[in-house]
């Protein structure tokens, strides 16, 4: 079962399960659910919505995240009351959660109930009391239960639950995940199935490691045998490094130690083989990512040998990415196994705040744990535990009573929850690939097949957004029209007008509190000029070609800066000896120069590999008995790099062969400290950016309208210092680099001061001016480059979608650079050299 939430007056239980196929197009599942738009070329901006701020989202498919698996709920408390209810009302709500017309969700985690005596007076929350599977034949006896007895199993234990499996299966779900919260009563050391009476001590009995091991097995195969269903996985503890577990609690659980998980999966794994189960073993769900990775350090090579499978929760979110990067390292699948949200309001089923809280944790946990799953706690809660007499909280999407006076009259209540997690579900199907984007509130995949692309896009502010979708990050963008869908204060997952590209941007104005889904099916495969990684600092009006694969080897030399020191790795051969150490940046130094050599030049995927070679020695980064070194190159998994990134520019670099990351010693700021590697910890010095070391890339921008070349004032090093335009003089305040910064964007640096130029105090207003300042990675100093013709360029700041332009297309020296709303006017083009 799953834990209490601390400040949580009656505690919850959260669970996820297991992966699916791709059972149907976008356009089958839209199709079978949602009304056909409006006709109209052109949207209509939305009725009442007032002039916002632009906000550029960029898609970036050159980093792909393992195949989705599906999207899920635990079934446990809600599945043990509703399953036995009629007919026709329990499959109005398994229509609602695994129905095409429903969520169409494709996971459901099954909970193996351990069971209290039956001479217990019952004190679990209603439905909480999830049926074991033993049978007690006569009076209890020491160590009565014997796993070979048939008698000592109730053949058709959990009725109620095993419906469910049935009717998800029987609606096209595929994943199936068993999980454990708590051993049966007889092996524990209170008797009692809600924890320890110290909920810091562990519950099972250290004699009872076998027999537990036995229940799950012999639980498993029984529920497998009834229902047709086969289990993905199981898992055997939950939430177990936490003192949520206290006996006479409201729900099941139990702590364990690190040393108590380890002997439980070695037990569990000797046992499934034993039984010849070949079921992969899950670890460790627990509460949050932090605690996750510290029971995961504890565990030898060969406890995690034995497990098969990752699950954490995300009821608190510090640590994601560490989560990410252990799965990666290990090459086990990862899934985001249970989680849910009251919403911070009073119960209530027309707000959008809990909905727009929901969809922040879906975006949040999808960019930063790339799982290949993401599963609800229970989809259905009980309303009168969530009315104002008892919770008053928005748990769950559907809420019913778990108590009615009757269940075939029992109203199913959904509120907005439910809508904005159809905005995913529906649309974002087994077998996609989520992509990165330069935006929080944006969550974007590529279709199974790789034709077309599915981008939902969260406004939790009280404004109308216009958000542009940036596609240039593909190899193909057609003209063809993009669906649109939308959950807000007043539509629930209604279609929209169809939008028409704007060559290869997407425009749409949406509703404050908002969830919209685009469905673009116009686009495929990779333009390589703009990957995250293979991006080259471009001299304006040199487009580059649009290929699906980049250059093999790439030639674009890079930097590799140390997120918390902001020093570049370098080789050091004094003494000698050559070691790797963290300089002083110098782009001129080919000892800090680096190129990445992706292994495949078509894999686009998130745990791709690349081959890191210093330009000065030629030789490739690599692990030699645990200690970073230099070698010849080759193909090793030792020289072999993955990448992960959350689309902000910065990365971890996860060793193949042991899945240790890039890392500075002690976090040291110090020019000359040591660098190597070292599990990952989330630290800021085991994060890197990849900046342009190329060198002879000054050059003059010239504005189309008038001739006259950017200009920074006086030749002033000062922050703030003037941008206008000016007569072209060759001076060094005249001369510009576009340096790679997140995917798809530069930094323009001025020579003179090596300061960027930069959007002052980051407005979004027409005619804001620019000026140079110390560069600091800002959006207000990232800019796109976009073609405009003949050799000129668009330079568009990313945090406003405005681009650089001439104030009143005037020709004069001195005249201020600003930005404005891009209009392909010639004051707004520019030309290098």
């Amino acid at each position: 079962m799953s834990p209490a939430l601390k400040g949580h007056t009656t505690g919850r239980k959260r669970l996820q399960a297991a992966r699916a196929t791709a059972i149907a197009s976008v356009a089958t599942v839209i199709a079978a659910g949602i009304a056909a738009p409006p006709a109209a070329a052109t949207p209509p901006a939305e009725p009442g919505a007032a002039a916002a701020p632009g906000v550029t989202v960029r898609l970036d498919p050159s980093y792909q995240q393992q195949p989705f698996e599906g999207w899920g709920t635990s079934l446990a408390w809600f599945a043990n009351v509703t399953g036995g209810w009629p007919n026709a009302k329990r499959n109005e709500l398994a229509d609602a959660l695994y129905g095409r017309e429903g969520l169409g969700l494709t996971i459901a985690r099954y909970n193996i109930g351990g069971g209290d005596s039956p001479e217990t007076k019952p004190y679990l929350r209603t439905g909480g009391a999830v049926p074991g599977h033993w049978n007690r034949p006569g009076p209890e006896t020491p160590n009565w239960w014997n796993p070979d007895n048939p008698e000592h199993w109730k053949p058709n234990a959990d009725a109620n639950q095993r419906w469910w499996l049935k009717a998800a299966k029987a609606r096209g779900a595929d994943g199936f995940e068993a999980f454990s919260n708590s051993p049966p009563y007889f092996m524990t050391h209170s008797g009692l199935v809600s924890g320890a009476w110290n909920p810091a001590h562990d519950n099972l009995r250290s004699d009872q490691y076998e027999r537990f091991a036995a229940y799950l097995s012999g639980a498993l195969r029984r529920v497998q045998d009834s229902t047709g269903v086969t289990f993905d996985s199981l898992s055997p503890i939950n939430e177990p490094n936490t003192d949520f577990w206290r006996a006479g609690g409201r729900q099941e659980g139990s702590h364990w130690d690190t040393a108590s998980q380890t002997r439980m999966y070695k037990t569990l794994r000797a046992e499934l083989d034993a039984k010849g189960l070949d079921t992969p073993i899950t670890a460790m769900d627990e509460t949050n990512p932090n605690t996750f990775r510290s029971d995961w350090e504890s565990y030898d090579a060969s406890v995690r040998a034995s497990i098969g499978k990752l699950n954490t929760h995300t009821y608190s979110t510090g640590g994601r990415t560490g989560v990410r990067d252990i799965a990666k390292g290990a090459g086990k699948r990862l899934w985001m196994s249970e989680v849910d949200l009251g919403g911070g309001v009073p119960q209530n089923f027309t707000d959008m705040r809990p909905a727009l809280d929901l969809t922040s944790r879906i975006n949040e946990d999808i960019r930063e744990l790339e799982p290949r799953a993401w599963v609800l706690w229970q989809a259905i809660e009980d309303y009168e535990n969530m009315t104002p007499a008892h919770e008053n909280s928005n748990w769950g999407l559907i809420q019913t009573d778990f108590t009615p006076v009757d269940a075939a009259k029992e109203p199913l209540r959904k509120n907005k929850k439910y809508w904005a997690m159809a905005q995913y579900t529906k649309f974002i199907r087994p077998g996609a690939r989520v992509v990165n984007t330069d935006d929080a509130n944006t969550l974007a995949a590529v279709t199974p097949s790789g034709r077309g692309a599915v981008v939902v896009h969260s406004n939790p502010t009280g404004s109308a957004r216009t958000v542009t979708v940036d596609l240039d990050g593909f190899g193909q963008v057609s003209s063809a029209p993009v669906q649109r869908y939308t959950t807000d204060a007043t539509k629930n997952l209604q279609r929209g007008a169809d939008l028409t590209p704007s060559g290869k941007r997407v425009t749409v104005t949406l509703p404050p509190g908002s969830v919209t889904t685009l469905v673009v099916p116009g686009v495929s495969g990779v333009n390589a000029t703009a990957s995250s990684v293979w991006v080259k600092a471009a001299a304006p009006g040199v487009s580059g070609a649009k290929t699906q694969t980049p250059a093999a080897p790439s030639t674009a030399a890079r930097q590799i800066l140390n997120d918390n020191s902001g020093m570049a790795l370098a080789v050091d051969t004094t003494g000698g000896r050559t070691t790797l150490v963290q300089r002083t940046p110098d782009p001129a130094d080919s000892a800090q120069q680096w190129t990445f050599t992706r292994s495949a030049a078509a894999d686009w995927s998130s745990t791709a590999t690349h081959r890191l070679t210093n330009v000065g020695s030629g030789k490739a980064l690599s692990l030699t008995r645990g200690a970073l070194t230099l070698v010849d190159a080759g193909s090793s998994a030792q020289q072999r790099w993955m990448l992960s990134t959350t689309g902000d520019g910065h990365h971890t670099v996860i060793n193949r062969a042991t899945g240790e990351l890039l890392d500075v010693a002690h976090g040291s700021t110090t020019d000359g400290a040591s660098v190597g590697v070292h599990r990952p910890t989330t630290g800021s010095n085991q994060s890197w950016t990849f900046h342009s070391a190329g060198t002879g890339s000054w050059q003059a921008l010239r504005l189309r309208h008038s001739g006259k070349c950017l200009d920074v004032s006086d030749a002033s090093t000062a922050d703030g210092a003037p941008v206008f335009q000016y007569a072209c003089n060759g001076g060094t305040n005249q001369q510009w680099s576009l340096r790679p910064a997140t995917a798809g964007q530069v930094y323009v640096v001025a020579r003179h001061s090596g300061k960027c130029l930069d959007v002052s105090h980051a407005s979004t207003a027409d005619g804001a001016p620019v000026f140079q300042y110390a560069c600091n990675g800002g959006a207000n100093q990232q800019w796109s480059v976009r073609t405009s013709g003949e050799g000129y360029v668009t330079l568009m700041a990313r945090h406003s979608g405005k681009c650089l332009d001439i104030g009143g297309a005037s020709t004069a020296d001195g005249a201020t650079v600003t930005q404005y709303t891009c209009n392909g006017n010639t004051n707004q083009q520019i030309k290098a050299g």
